[in-house]
């Protein structure tokens, strides 16, 4: 375990311990103090923000140490992790964290340690069956996360009072769906990219696009609301081509868009606004897809746009899980148009010789309000029933000056210059990524039972078989099981 504490300049904990971010004259809310008036030059009146309302608390910690178990690099290779660093090193990602773990250790007079092990949940029953207190926040992959809440090893998060989840600096979507009944048995804030990273986009070859002569960019089909399933189904048909003239599409011709089964499909049913898994008005999970006719006409529709058309190119055919490096080749071949990753892929595409756009899956159709962006298959945080009462308050209050910081400049640093600087190559792609990263969308089906779930429905599309109404009857009692097990824990 990395043990230290680093004392840096008074500057960066002063700007850390501001509370108004610069919304007042003197940019802390001593302003707001002045005999009931709050003026600023002007005579204007300064609207408070949420850093006003909401001031990080003052204490001094005497050296507490908050320590973190997380992945260690052989484990979720395909997401950002990195909770702390030992030093700078001219990595910006990673100077970034190592001055925000700084500026909250300086602020507090307290530590923050990060203890990588092999998997922290096949080490969790261990452990918390002995009752040891090792870890204050235990990372765990999203879909493993119920499991541990089942078998009563993980604590709610209300208690944890100085965490207020319902804050701008957590990701409310995610918490959301982790709130069961009143009860949140795990958690998503800006601490971590672990979850930002593992939202899923649509790559696309700009060369290709271009050759098509399009009336309308790609890039103005999004902000014209026209980037539907018809969309983009009538400009993919146009790049299906028997290269070598020899009557059967294989792997030497070209098709419009490939990737892993579970990512493309998986996106554009999420796109749509499918929820596997809803609650009901108590918070109580419910399995949405039976008799639910919308769900049934988006996977159908899907379906019909990819059969029989080779729009969709399944390299590697096993399981809806293969096919992402091979994928990945093809599209740097040229094969394809279009290529399904993740946010993180997306580094994966920087030595390309040609230029490449981002966008969101598409909609449904033209009256879908909103994009909904699929994330599935990163870390979130969760409290072990071993923590102590006694350490409740300092763990709250460091998580959450760890999240108020990170809004500020880590987030911005992974938007600003690793996505849109390194991997976007235009301004239009860096804006096409802030609608992306507001677009989010969690979903117990998809974090939570993505086995019983949302991969069923995957492997219809796998095979290239209409069989979504059966295997929603043969799944259905599995998936209401793990509600029903899920909702008994809680109620433990």
């Amino acid at each position: 375990m990395k043990k230290r504490m680093i004392t840096i300049c008074v500057l960066a904990a002063m700007l850390l311990s501001c509370a108004s971010c610069g919304s007042t004259e003197t940019g802390n809310d001593e302003t707001t103090k002045s005999g009931g008036t709050d003026t600023t030059v002007g005579d204007t009146t300064a609207e408070p923000t949420e850093y006003d309302k909401y001031p990080l608390p003052e204490k001094d910690m005497d050296g507490f140490n908050l320590r973190f178990c997380n992945y260690d690099d052989s484990w979720l290779t395909w997401t950002i992790k990195t909770l702390d660093v030992e030093e700078e090193n001219g990595d910006k990602l990673n100077d970034a964290v190592y001055a925000r773990n700084r500026r909250v250790e300086e602020k507090y007079n307290c530590q923050i340690t990060e203890e990588l092990v092999e998997n922290p949940g096949n080490s969790m029953s261990g452990y918390i069956m002995s009752g040891d207190d090792l870890y204050d926040i235990i990372m765990v992959q999203d879909e493993l996360v119920s499991s541990h809440y089942c078998q009563g090893y993980l604590d709610s998060w209300d208690t944890l009072e100085f965490a207020d989840t319902s804050r701008s600096w957590w990701d409310n979507n995610a918490n959301e769906v982790f709130q069961i009944g009143g009860k949140q048995f795990a958690a998503v804030g800006d601490f971590t990219l672990s979850m930002v990273c593992r939202g899923f986009v649509m790559l696309f070859n700009k060369d290709m696009v271009s050759d098509l002569n399009l009336d309308e960019s790609l890039y103005d089909m999004v902000r014209d609301n026209k980037w539907t399933l018809d969309g983009y189904a009538s400009i993919a048909k146009n790049f299906v081509k028997d290269l070598n003239g020899d009557g059967t599409m294989d792997g030497s011709d070209q098709y419009a868009t490939t990737g892993a089964v579970k990512l493309h499909f998986g996106s554009l049913v999420t796109g749509c606004g499918v929820k596997y898994i809803s609650t009901d008005s108590e918070g109580v999970p419910q399995f949405a897809i039976p008799g639910n006719t919308y769900a049934f006409d988006v996977f159908e529709k899907i379906f019909n746009i990819h059969n029989g058309t080779n729009i969709f190119y399944n390299i590697v055919k096993a399981n809806v899980h293969d096919g992402s490096n091979e994928a990945a080749t093809f599209f740097k071949n040229k094969q394809t148009a279009f290529h399904g990753t993740s946010m993180k892929g997306v580094a994966n595409f920087r030595d390309t010789n040609f230029d490449i756009g981002i966008l969101p899956y598409p909609k449904y159709d033209e009256n879908q309000e909103n994009y909904y962006i699929l994330t599935s298959g990163g870390t979130v945080a969760t409290i072990p029933v071993t923590l102590p009462e006694d350490r409740h308050e300092n763990v709250g209050i460091i998580l959450d000056a760890l999240c108020r910081d990170s809004q500020q400049n880590l987030l911005p640093t992974y938007k600003e210059i690793v996505l849109k600087t390194k991997y976007a190559r235009d301004e239009d792609s860096a804006e096409m990524l802030d609608i992306i990263l507001g677009s989010l969308t969690y979903d117990l089906g998809l974090s939570v039972w993505p086995q019983d779930t949302y991969y069923k429905y995957m492997e219809s599309y796998l095979k290239m078989t209409d069989n979504f109404s059966s295997t929603t009857d043969k799944i259905k009692n599995a998936v209401e099981k793990d509600i029903s097990d899920l909702v008994s824990s809680l109620d433990k």
